[in-house]
């Protein structure tokens, strides 16, 4: 039997072969798409699963409620030492700290990520050690491991354990381990693991050792339970161990700002929207958007693939009708519409396969993923796909099945089937479906490229351009390394350098976030607000606009903060701390709402102090007095939230690592060619490493908004291109269903133009129906959308209206032969036709 209905079905396939070509499209385009996104969505899925017993591993989370909720993918240095401390079922706990260094043997340096990471970090990711002993691999200090690959690069063809590898041109480290390198689909890429022993001897004791519950130095915390039954108990428990172990000075500070603390499973930190602090992770809004994009596209060729079936009912209408009359039951009616569909399903399969093959590369590229067709494979989505592709295929052929197979036989034979309210109302359903799809992506695209239109010329309190970013390597542990402020000098001795700005972030991030108070506030009042220290001549640099008040002056000595002495050497005393003192510190205006002053002048000789109240005995008391109030500037436009925006600027005549230079645009090239010279005479043996702001700035927004901007272009267009498809079928049906009509009305008199348009207006009818639900659907859409960035473009009336007068224009494009082939169909071939 069911080799009969493949039969039937191939003869039907080869009987109308213009119908079959257009279904067999349609469905290949939304098969194509969602076996793409259903291979990117099973790739987030087998995320850190090597990890050993990954599902009872975790990454802590801190959480606190500022002015608005801040979730922090990382923890203070005191959280794991009281974990360790309170709960014996923890099996393993290690901290991690990210680093970017150069590193060498002998004279060339080059640049490599590395984390200081404490011994359990072994056990909990697990790695596959090929030379060395895992148990004491960063037991000692100056110990590092390398995986597979970086050790490769600084030892070719050698075995690098023994070897010693120099760090920043100071420190050597012994090489004690080589692992195999992590899979792919890992959310962290550990090239080199030191011990947190360097980092002790390096920058003191309390490395990693602090004891400030809300602080953050960028430390990851991630530990391995027995079973989710007790990292469920020590979820619950985590209010009382905060309350148990943090400091009494420390307590009103994070009661004030709702610490909290939680467990992320490391199975889904991938599509987890934490990526640091101040910042987020956009994978799994990616990944929901295309989903949803795929979903849409193959909706739409589905019920295209329905559309079609059903206006070729006259063709099939008397070869249902026999097989009803000889005895065919329903069911099997069904069945041999659903093997149709399922044949054309699978030839659409076997063509979209290598077309899915090639573009693989360019979605990897669009989506920032690395995944490849053997990746697919290994994540077992094969069986989903095949699961996915019969699904599809019975989902596209169901509702012709079931509304061809409910007619009578007679009914069938004399050609009532498919006519009356019922049916028209089907067809327009189906059309508004389509079109509305495709016009809400339309508007949703081109309100993606106005907002990032809007990101990219957005008024963000600066000059952005011109800027170039220089990490001069600067080390205060060696300032002897080269001659910091020779260097500086002779940058500025080329005519297209306007200025040479120093500071302790490079832009666009926003510096450290700290509790800042008032005299005037009670012990339990703090202002948590961000900030950052620079040299005097930033402001030129940067071009900021001062509202009131001055900026840092050589010539006001209180400006500027004493310098900072580097960590002593093992074993011997630190210096005493510095006196007691007042000195200068510039605002913004978002500053000065947050302090509760009343206006920028009103700001202006006001003292403001930083850390949660009063300092321990025996420590300076350091205040700031304003001087001047800046207009508020974002370091990265709408991306950032504006609580994160530097708010506190103070400033140091001290050396720092960043350099920011301002360039005139009309000598950009000699301007470059000069910065690389100095370099090389000054830093020979370290890779210059400088960028444009301007391009950090639009490489932010691409990142933040290329991959839904492109999937929502390419959506739109895909579901246009089908949508018309389905049209054409139903104008097709429709006009063949009318043909008698048409006849009629013209040896009634009706003209062809006449005729024409009242063809095209029943069409037209639902398309703009679909373009008013459409124009709602988009304009939600798109807020929601929005809603992701602090600063937000207006989406204007004129982008609904020339969406919807599109989607007219092409409607009637679509159907425009059909109904001019109809009207002007000889009279008396309609009135005869059958």
């Amino acid at each position: 039997m069911f080799v009969n209905y493949l039969q039937i079905a191939w003869y039907n396939l080869k009987r109308q072969p213009a119908f079959s070509i257009i279904k067999i499209l349609s469905l290949a385009i939304g098969l194509g798409c969602s076996i793409l996104v259903i291979s990117h969505v099973q790739y987030a899925r087998s995320y850190d699963k090597h990890i050993p017993d990954w599902e009872n591993t975790y990454r802590v989370i801190t959480h606190l409620v500022t002015d608005q909720p801040v979730d922090v993918p990382g923890t203070s240095n005191a959280y794991a030492p009281a974990l360790r401390k309170d709960y014996s079922q923890i099996e393993l706990i290690a901290n991690m700290l990210a680093g970017r260094g150069f590193f060498g043997r002998g004279e060339d340096s080059v640049v490599n990520e590395y984390f200081y990471a404490e011994p359990d970090a072994i056990d909990i990711f697990g790695f596959d050690f090929i030379s060395g002993d895992p148990a004491t691999a960063l037991d000692e200090p100056n110990s590092v491991m390398l995986n597979e690959s970086t050790a490769a690069k600084y030892f070719p063809g050698e075995d690098a354990v023994g070897q010693s590898l120099t760090m920043d041109e100071q420190t050597e480290l012994r090489v004690t381990g080589v692992y195999r390198d992590l899979p792919i689909n890992t959310h962290i890429d550990m090239q080199m693991l030191i011990s947190v022993g360097t980092g002790k001897q390096l920058f003191g004791e309390n490395f990693m050792g602090g004891t400030a519950w809300v602080g953050f130095n960028g430390t990851i915390t991630y530990l391995r339970l027995p079973n989710a039954a007790e990292a469920s108990n020590l979820q619950a428990d985590m209010p009382a161990f905060i309350e148990r172990n943090i400091p009494d000075q420390q307590r009103n500070f994070a009661t004030l700002n709702q610490l909290r603390i939680s467990l992320e499973p490391i199975a889904d930190i991938y599509l987890s929207p934490l990526s640091g602090f101040g910042t987020t992770n956009n994978r799994a809004q990616v990944l929901v958007g295309l989903s949803i994009f795929a979903t849409l596209i193959l909706l739409t060729s589905c019920i295209n693939f329905a559309n079609l079936s059903l206006s070729q009912v006259q063709q099939r209408n008397k070869e249902i009708g026999v097989r009803k009359t000889l005895g065919a039951k329903r069911g099997q009616i069904i069945v041999q519409f659903l093997t149709e569909s399922l044949l054309l399903t699978f030839i659409a399969l076997v063509l979209v396969l290598p077309i899915v093959w090639f573009t693989l590369p360019a979605y990897t590229a669009l989506t920032s993923t690395n995944f490849t067709a053997i990746t697919v494979l290994q994540n077992g989505t094969a069986l989903w796909l095949l699961v996915f592709v019969v699904a599809t295929g019975a989902l596209s052929g169901l509702l012709p099945a079931l509304v061809l197979s409910r007619f009578e036989p007679a009914s069938i034979i004399r050609g009532l089937a498919m006519r009356g309210r019922i049916s028209a109302m089907l067809r327009s359903g189906v059309t508004i479906v389509q079109f509305g799809f495709s016009s809400a992506l339309i508007i949703l695209a081109l309100a993606i490229g106005m907002q990032i239109s809007h990101l990219n010329t957005m008024d963000i309190g600066f000059n952005k351009n011109n800027l170039v970013v220089l990490d001069s390597t600067y080390n205060p542990r060696d300032p002897e390394t080269f001659d910091y402020d020779a260097m500086v000098n002779e940058l500025l001795t080329h005519p297209g350098i306007q200025a040479v700005g120093k500071t302790s972030v490079p832009p666009p991030a926003t510096g450290g976030y700290n509790p800042w108070r008032r005299p005037s506030y009670g012990p339990d009042e703090f202002k948590p607000i961000s900030h950052i220290v620079v040299g005097p001549e930033y402001f030129d640099v940067m071009q900021f606009r001062l509202l009131a008040g001055r900026w840092f002056s050589p010539d006001f000595a209180s400006d500027f903060m004493p310098p900072q002495n580097p960590p002593p050497a093992p074993g011997q005393a630190p210096p005493p701390p510095p006196p007691s003192a007042t000195h200068s510190a510039v605002i913004t205006r978002a500053a000065v709402s947050n302090f509760g002053f009343e206006s920028p002048e009103a700001a202006l000789d006001q003292i403001i102090m930083p850390g949660g109240g009063a300092p321990p005995p025996g420590q300076p008391v350091i205040d700031y007095r304003i001087i001047g109030v800046l207009e508020d500037f974002r370091m990265s436009g709408g991306l950032e939230d504006p609580l994160r925006s530097t708010s506190v600027i103070r400033a140091t005549e001290q050396d720092m690592r960043i350099l920011v230079l301002r360039i005139d645009p009309t000598q950009t090239t000699s301007a470059l060619a000069h910065i690389d010279e100095v370099w090389a005479r000054h830093r020979p043996d370290i890779p210059i490493n400088r960028t444009f702001y301007d391009q950090t700035f639009n490489d932010l927004v691409y990142q933040q908004t290329n991959g839904i901007s492109t999937a929502a272009t390419i959506a739109s267009v895909i579901t246009v291109v089908i949508s018309a498809f389905g049209l054409y079928a139903l104008a097709f049906y429709s006009t063949q269903r009318r043909t008698k009509e048409v006849g009629v009305r013209k040896v009634m008199g009706a003209t062809t133009k006449k005729i024409i348009g009242l063809l095209t207006w029943d069409f037209l009818k639902p398309v703009f129906a679909a373009c008013v639900l459409a124009s709602v659907a988009g304009y939600f859409a798109a807020t929601r959308y929005f809603a992701q960035f602090s600063s937000q473009t207006e989406i204007p009336l004129w982008l609904y209206v020339a969406v919807t007068v599109g989607t007219v224009l092409l409607a009637i494009v679509t159907v425009a032969s059909q109904c001019y082939r109809a009207a002007n169909a000889d009279p008396v071939k309609s009135l005869r036709y059958e």
